[in-house]
């Protein structure tokens, strides 16, 4: 009996194990509570706080996110300042002491999570004081992108109390960082004059880096007497550093001067164009003498160059020969743009080389209408930017219309035959051919644009959605776009300040913002809008 209950129990046994391998059991619903709050020492408001560490307990098990950056202590008490957690509780040690009379504020922002799902705790915030008072005051506003409708996001926002502070070298003693909306507040503040501004701290050490970082800044100082609300700051990228020639090298053909930034403007004195030809190189923080005098010749050169913020250098340098061989570098060019004009029958084209021209081959510049007709683009059509390295075409396109008044099948070209352009080392050009596509009006589209404003001055801008000026006027309060090509469309505002003709970067220095833009954002939120052909687009109506 004994074995036969053995064996009747064993596959039982089995069963049961088997089915416990595959049944998986079923687990709770999500935890999506964050954590809460119990106590704190010291406690929110609290005045004459003398510890020396903060404790705080949570209503569940918690960990930490990014302590040092989510966690903001202001005024900072030190980057070092150590997080610790165990279980509940958490124990915040600063670096530096706590100073006397002074309030401090602490943002959590997402620094605080449950250990289960990550849920941060909601709009943890506290504040307390080591002296008899707890200031209340506070400056809260938003952030924007000057050129862009995007958001930036983890922006840092400072405030200084002083007219010798600098932002490219002092850290601030207040600060926060903007949400995903672009939103910041600064609480807890005592009564001040104070100077706000932003910046994408990407190296995290608390000083503005124009060079890699975006930054902007109001100019004017802000009286906090009372809570101050609706603050905007537009970020741009400015490299402010001061303007600074880092490099000269001389080759047995060429001078190369390397800038620490890119130009804004230039001018050269010393040199005549037998002796040396000079353009930008890769970009405009080079500049290339080409030379064509003796061995043993040296030139001295007076240079007066300004950066986009007005930082000015003035120079005087030789250009002369070098032992050390050029390399042979070979011609390039690219296009920078075509287009026709329907009103005037015009095309304009732009071509970019890579060293300066030594000639032109007149009659290998050519509009060819078919195989027997063509028209040369004469000397008053051609205009060489030689700083720049840039040829402009700017020429009339005959009527393209056949005897019997029908539109030709094949539109015109516009040809630069094999060689027509020869560098200043006597090397040449391939041949180029451009068709133009010439439309008629019902191809085209408008956009009838309006704008109410009390500035002055101010640059109207219809871009393309990769951001390129079509068309530009200026103090219009209406005004037709017409001959659109059907694409996609955004107006851009300039505030001319200074009515110079052109957006000005601003000076930190000089306590001078960037100069205002405005971006065109339709009742629907959208900042671009289409063009069809034979159809107009609006009124639109800006106000600023």
């Amino acid at each position: 009996m004994k074995h036969s209950s053995k064996i009747v129990i064993l596959p039982s046994i089995l069963f049961l194990a088997s089915c416990a391998n595959i049944v998986m059991p079923t687990g709770g619903p999500r935890d999506e509570t964050p954590p809460e709050l119990v106590s704190s020492n010291p406690s929110n408001n609290e005045r004459n706080f003398s510890g020396k560490t903060i404790e705080l307990t949570f209503s569940e098990d918690i960990k930490l996110k990014d302590p040092k950056e989510e966690i903001l202590i202001i005024p900072s008490v030190g980057k070092n300042t150590l997080f610790t957690v165990k279980k509940k509780n958490l124990l915040i040690q600063p670096e530096l002491n706590w100073q006397p009379n002074t309030t401090y504020s602490i943002n959590f922002r997402e620094g605080v999570q449950d250990i289960t799902e990550g849920n941060p705790a909601d709009n943890l915030h506290v504040a307390f004081s080591t002296g008899p008072t707890i200031d209340s005051l506070s400056i809260s506003g938003s952030i924007k992108d000057i050129f862009s409708e995007k958001i930036p996001t983890k922006i840092t926002i400072a405030l200084y109390e002083v007219d010798t502070f600098n932002i490219f070298k002092h850290s601030p003693t207040y600060f926060t960082k903007s949400d995903e909306e672009g939103l910041f507040s600064l609480s807890n503040l005592k009564s001040n004059n104070y100077f706000l501004y932003a910046f994408d701290d990407k190296n995290k050490n608390l000083k503005v880096d124009s060079k890699t970082e975006k930054f902007g800044f109001i100019s004017e100082p802000i009286e906090l007497l009372t809570p101050k609300d609706s603050v905007e700051i537009a970020m741009t990228q400015v490299d402010a550093r001061p303007l600074a020639l880092t490099n000269v090298r001389h080759t047995d053909k060429i001078s190369r001067l390397r800038f620490n930034k890119q130009l804004d403007s230039l001018k050269v004195k010393g040199l005549s164009p037998s002796q040396s030809i000079y353009s930008y190189g890769a970009d405009k923080s080079e500049l290339i003498f080409y030379n064509s005098f003796a061995k043993n010749d040296s030139i001295k050169t007076y240079l007066s160059a300004t950066d986009s913020v007005g930082h000015k250098i003035d120079t005087a340098i030789y250009i002369k020969y070098g032992e050390l061989k050029s390399p042979t570098e070979p011609f390039k060019t690219k296009e920078i743009s075509l287009q026709y004009n329907l009103p005037t029958k015009e095309v304009t084209y732009i071509l970019s080389y890579n060293k300066p021209l030594g000639d032109i081959t007149s009659d290998s510049i050519y509009i060819r209408y078919d195989s027997t007709s063509t028209k040369v683009v004469n000397n008053k059509d051609r205009k060489i930017d030689t700083l720049n390295n840039l040829l402009i075409l700017k020429t009339v396109v005959d009527d393209i219309h056949d005897t019997e008044g029908k539109k030709k099948a094949k539109p015109p070209e516009l040809v630069l035959g094999k060689g027509a352009l020869i560098s200043i080392d006597q090397d040449s050009t391939k041949r180029i051919i451009k068709s133009i596509k010439i439309p008629t009006e019902e191809d085209l589209g408008m956009v009838d644009m309006k704008i109410e404003t009390t500035e002055k001055n101010y640059i109207v801008q219809l871009l393309t959605t990769d951001n390129t000026v079509v068309r530009s006027v200026t103090n219009v309060k209406s005004y037709l776009f017409r001959n659109l090509e059907p694409l996609e469309y955004k107006i851009r505002i300039i505030v001319d300040s200074n009515n110079n003709g052109k957006w000005d970067t601003g000076n930190f220095y000089q306590k001078i913002e960037p100069e205002k833009i405005i971006l065109y954002k339709s009742e629907e939120g959208k900042y671009s809008f289409p063009i069809r052909a034979n159809w107009e687009y609006g009124p639109v109506l800006i106000k600023f």
